[in-house]
């Protein structure tokens, strides 16, 4: 199955046992990619919704100041 020379010490049976854990692997990886992704949607989704509502809170209207004597 695998010939390299570095696996050339492990047993035949070892090597079986790590091919049936692949597709697990596999779904760890992409599960946990997909989570990063989606906290990473999140936390910008609501920084921009809290730098939208700082800006309209900062918003000052124009007012008329009396004249100087």
């Amino acid at each position: 199955m695998f010939l390299h020379a570095l696996s050339s010490g492990v047993p035949a049976v070892v090597l079986d046992m790590t091919a049936d854990f692949t597709p697990l692997f596999v779904g760890m990886v992409l599960l946990m990619s997909f989570c990063v992704l989606a906290f990473a949607f999140a936390i910008g989704t609501h920084d921009t919704r809290e730098a939208q509502r700082r800006t309209e809170q900062k918003v000052i209207p124009h007012r008329e100041f009396p004249k100087a004597a």
